[in-house]
């Protein structure tokens, strides 16, 4: 007999880091192009999905990160379509012990001058290295996404790329080379990892990995009638553990 361990994903830590998955061009015919700003995204759970039209609950907590404004309550479903360029991700948990020297990864971590602590980490495929990578504020919280140059049981060391100085810190989204500014940087941010701090491992998924009860954090922009659809979404998933056999 199995036990289902489930940790909620951080929606705005996740989404944020895996932007990147979710920028495939949208014209303005699609959506607004209030879309070239910062994606606003919800945590929700969804209720219905018939591969078009996602049927979706909203957490209570939301607004979530930058979550729109006039967003329903809890208990008040909302409809969000999909799009042919909408990008799916998957997050699983993971361990820390999983993170390996060489590796891309990112941190959603609080900042106490200049002292990260890690409240949520994510790793990446390799295919996905590159992602996000920078390091930039997301609400209260610092973003950072680069290459694991250390890495132990309290904590990691990422070398990033950003857009500028700062203070004498590399801070920004990093371009990519063949346009990056004159003023692009690089930097490195330790980080430190407390027990118990949750870890995922993300992947690329499909709108197969969609289904009714599942938990997932769903970017939102507008379509020119005024209704939500989505870029991408970041689904979570739970891991089986086998239950210990009991004791004789």
């Amino acid at each position: 007999m199995n036990r289902i361990v489930r940790a909620w994903i951080g929606g705005a830590a996740v989404l944020c880091a895996a932007a990147p998955l979710f920028s495939a061009p949208l014209s303005c015919e699609l959506v607004s192009c209030a879309f070239a700003q910062p994606v606003p995204r919800i945590k929700a759970k969804v209720l219905g999905f018939d591969g078009k039209v996602l049927r979706l609950d909203p957490l209570p907590g939301n607004p979530a990160g930058n979550a729109p404004a006039g967003l329903p309550a809890s208990g008040q479903p909302i409809n969000v379509s999909v799009l042919p360029q909408t990008r799916y991700a998957i997050a699983v948990p993971a361990t820390l012990s999983d993170l390996k020297q060489g590796g891309y990864a990112g941190a959603a971590a609080s900042d106490n001058n200049g002292r990260l602590t890690a409240q949520e980490v994510f790793l990446y495929p390799p295919g996905l290295a590159g992602t996000g990578e920078g390091r930039f504020t997301e609400g209260d919280r610092t973003m950072v996404n680069g290459t694991v140059t250390q890495a132990s049981t309290s904590g990691f060391t990422l070398s990033y790329r950003g857009a500028a100085e700062s203070g004498g810190v590399c801070t920004g989204r990093a371009s990519p080379p063949v346009i990056a500014s004159p003023l692009s940087c690089t930097g490195t941010a330790a980080i430190a990892v407390p027990e118990g701090t949750p870890v995922m491992a993300l992947s690329m998924g499909n709108a197969g990995n969609v289904s009714p009860g599942v938990m997932a954090t769903v970017s939102l922009a507008r379509d020119p009638q005024g209704e939500y659809v989505t870029p991408g979404l970041v689904i979570q998933k739970a891991e089986n553990v086998e239950k210990p056999a009991p004791a004789p």
